[in-house]
């Protein structure tokens, strides 16, 4: 057999081992069919991706598998098929072709190399909100699996208060050292368990916690479907936290107005299916701004540990936009957000504005907002 392999990784000797083992594994499972194996880009996970062309003959050469290599994520790998189980019912996931979960190496379904990303890019406003509109169809699929499957088959964990404080704390372990301020001990404790308890008191459904444009995917084999992928974190949390993921993504910007129709459209399709929502939908948008505080809390650290701790700088493009949007936000709860909401928020946004956006700006080297 002989195949071409070009994975673009350094040459540890580590490295080395581990891809002699998956090009021994992979020959074992696609026998006599010679391919060409190629690294993807690396995400925020230790995971490593390629994409496999086979080049045997012209009935397999357009054939194209994505090969998951997760050598130090074996569980996150198990959750990963589980959370698909639960999923493909509903939704577009990656169906499975191969899997060896004691060695952490996957081969699963390629939907091909166009993102929701990709599909905005130079887009009409016709055909941006077309694409939002699907976004927000497979989004609302996906709250119609039953939360009680998903808690009794699948053992999806509940976003509670120790995993919502543990990532807002993301902001203050990570983000706040960055810029060289210190946390205003009250204030913060105070505005997190506020967050905390109006969190856990909306709607509950089935949270992706990770939907955005670069994982949403057009499925080459059908271009009219969003092929979903990196869902292995989902839990069962607020009906408000994938849809700011979407509309407030950290990689595209849109007008506040933009948005507050697509948050209408969003809970005119949650009614229409009877999904966990609420009555109004400015409570759906009260309960969102509530949601993406927490959310953007989270990110700010998470870019900032990428950066600091793993080396990848590249997100660090990213941090003014989602400061922005957290800064949204609060600025919204602080002016129509209910009276427990506003005496929390005032006193963080008061701080915010005094104490840690003029770090911010000089470390960014940023006017101010």
């Amino acid at each position: 057999m002989t195949d071409k392999i070009s994975l673009e990784t350094d040459m540890t000797d580590n490295n080395h081992e581990r891809n002699q083992q998956l090009k021994y594994w992979l020959q074992q499972v696609f026998a006599d069919k010679p391919f060409v194996l190629d690294s993807l880009p690396g995400d925020a996970s230790a995971r490593r991706y390629h994409r496999i062309q086979f080049s045997d003959n012209q009935e397999t050469a357009d054939v194209r598998y994505i090969v998951m290599d997760s050598a130090d994520e074996q569980d996150a790998m198990r959750q990963f098929i589980n959370v698909a189980e639960l999923m493909s019912p509903a939704i577009n996931v990656p169906s499975f072709v191969a899997q060896d979960l004691d060695k952490g190496f996957l081969v699963l379904q390629d939907f091909g190399t166009v993102e929701f990303a990709h599909l905005l890019t130079g887009a009409a406003p016709a055909q941006i909100n077309e694409h939002y509109q699907l976004a927000m169809q497979t989004l609302a699929d996906l709250q119609t699996v039953p939360v009680e499957t998903a808690k009794s088959q699948y053992q999806l964990p509940d976003y509670d208060a120790e995993l919502l404080d543990r990532e807002m704390n993301l902001f203050s372990e990570w983000f706040m050292p960055y810029v060289g301020v210190e946390p205003e001990t009250a204030v913060w404790g105070n505005l997190k368990s506020v967050l905390m308890t109006d969190i856990l008191q909306q709607p509950q459904v089935i949270v992706h916690r990770d939907y955005h444009s670069r994982n949403l995917m057009q499925d080459q084999a059908d271009t009219s479907r969003l092929g979903v992928i990196d869902f292995q974190d989902a839990v069962i949390g607020s009906y408000t936290y994938d849809l700011v993921s979407l509309v407030r993504d950290a990689y595209v910007d849109w007008s506040e107005s933009q948005i507050s129709g697509w948050v209408d459209d969003f809970w005119q399709l949650q009614q229409q299916r009877a999904i966990a929502t609420t009555d109004t939908v400015a409570q759906l948008e009260n309960d969102m701004n509530v949601m993406g505080v927490q959310r953007h809390l989270k990110v700010l650290g998470i870019f900032i540990r990428l950066s600091e701790r793993d080396g990848k700088d590249r997100y660090l493009a990213d941090i003014p936009k989602v400061m922005r949007d957290l800064i949204t936000e609060l600025n919204w709860l602080a002016e129509q957000g209910s009276d427990e909401i506003k005496q929390a928020v005032l006193p963080f946004n008061q701080w915010l504005q005094d104490t840690v956006l003029p770090a911010y700006q000089n470390k960014f080297e940023i006017a101010s907002l």
